[in-house]
């Protein structure tokens, strides 16, 4: 969970115009970085499919359901991308306090786009803070 990382954006820019051709993944992580780089050119059927991978070779991988929620979200499939958020935030709940700065941000991050693409704004009294009002 290192996305904001300097390295990890260098990662992104380094990675092949056509993907397609010049790479081939052979782990989670691997299309993982793709999706993201996918993902920063918008294109979002491509990266979506990417994360879609890495999960398969790695379900409790939280940052590619993160990256998917995102891809998804940009394409318009709301329901879709709720769902993804929605596994990110559940394998990310256990850790969630621990005083891992990085878990409780994505956390944070997770909850507000649910809410954005639920109810409309990013409001997260509730979830985060444990307003009823």
């Amino acid at each position: 969970m290192k996305l904001f990382a300097k390295k990890e954006i260098f990662k992104v820019k380094s990675v092949p115009l056509d993907p397609g051709k010049n790479s081939n993944p052979q782990n989670a992580a691997e299309y993982h970085q793709r999706g993201i780089a996918f993902y920063a050119r918008k294109q979002y059927a491509e990266a979506a499919a990417d994360y879609r991978q890495a999960i398969s070779l790695d379900g409790n991988m939280v940052d590619a359901y993160y990256g998917l929620g995102m891809a998804l979200k940009a394409a318009g499939r709301t329901d879709e991308a709720i769902n993804a958020f929605r596994k990110a935030e559940d394998l990310l709940a256990p850790q969630a306090g621990t005083g891992k700065v990085n878990v409780d941000m994505l956390r944070r991050l997770t909850l507000g786009h649910i809410n954005m693409l639920t109810q409309g704004d990013w409001n997260l009294e509730k979830e985060i803070w444990k307003h009823t009002a």
